[in-house]
């Protein structure tokens, strides 16, 4: 079409066709607008949430280090090293007192694990212990290897400790005897003797689940037994033996007494357990006629 005409109809055409390229031109204008405002608010989301993720990742990193440092310096043993020697020591003897015709006379043991340090009962003493793996302390490569072996010594003059479970058999056979029904005391009456003989039965029906403080508790319960029989004793001759049956069982309640009141309990423990309740086993049997 020509740019200059005297044609109406051709320059009405034209004109039409430049609103309509005007109008299509505003529309294009308006969508793109539309597009620059769109694009120009995601940029700044954008831009904000790359501000704070910035920001998290140096808060985070500051107090990932202050953990890891914290960490570093606040590391306690799970136990200490004497500990768990003597918790080791003590889970021996006990395995030994449930077989009458056998002895453990040695045990070496190898143990992985950190070897840690903290301050003695002084303030002033490291003692080591043992930090068993766990994955926020580090690679298990780092695991230290510390052996050790437990050995049973006894003194050439000394003779060697019956083992529990014999000792409680003849504190059972020794309290059987019919000696000791003539004993009783309590509305109903009781008789002493008899309870041990039942007490150290109890005893041994539990004997697949012996632990320290449940031999312990025993004890003190046949103590209290045997404590109850001295009084009634008044009768009985020679007042001699009476005399060192009822010293015997104070011995054996002191003793339990005084072991209760530790919290760490080891091997020897079990073996002068052992022993006071056999030595009140025969002076009790020298008693009877």
């Amino acid at each position: 079409m020509p740019l200059i005409t005297s044609n109406i109809f051709e320059a009405r055409s034209a004109y039409a066709s430049l609103e309509l390229l005007a109008q299509a031109s505003q529309q294009n204008v308006v969508t793109l607008q539309a597009a620059v405002d769109n694009l120009t608010a995601t940029h700044a989301q954008l831009a904000e949430s790359a501000r704070l993720e910035g920001r998290f990742t140096a808060a985070q990193i500051s107090s990932n280090g202050q953990l890891t440092a914290q960490q570093a310096t606040a590391v306690s043993p799970d136990v200490s090293l004497d500990n768990f020697i003597a918790a080791l020591g003590l889970s021996i003897a006990l395995a030994e007192a449930t077989m009458p015709d056998r002895a453990i006379n040695s045990v070496a043991a190898t143990v992985q694990s950190y070897l840690t340090f903290t301050t003695g009962a002084d303030g002033v003493t490291k003692v080591p212990g043992l930090r068993l793996y766990q994955p926020e302390l580090g690679e298990p490569t780092a695991l230290a290897t510390t052996s050790f072996q437990l050995a049973k010594t006894i003194s050439a003059d000394a003779p060697a400790p019956r083992n529990l479970y014999t000792v409680l058999q003849a504190k059972q056979a020794t309290f059987a005897d019919p000696f000791w029904t003539k004993f009783s005391t309590g509305t109903p009456p009781t008789q002493p003797g008899i309870s041990v003989v039942t007490e150290v039965g109890k005893v041994f029906s539990m004997i697949g689940n012996w632990s320290f403080p449940y031999l312990l508790q025993e004890a003190s319960t046949i103590a209290g037994l045997e404590m109850t029989l001295t009084g009634l004793l008044t009768g009985v001759t020679p007042q001699t033996s009476v005399t060192a049956y009822t010293a015997s069982v104070q011995t054996l309640a002191n003793l339990i007494q005084a072991i209760g009141g530790r919290s760490v309990h080891v091997a020897g423990d079990l073996f002068a357990l052992a022993a006071a309740l056999d030595a009140t086993t025969n002076l009790a049997a020298a008693l009877i006629p």
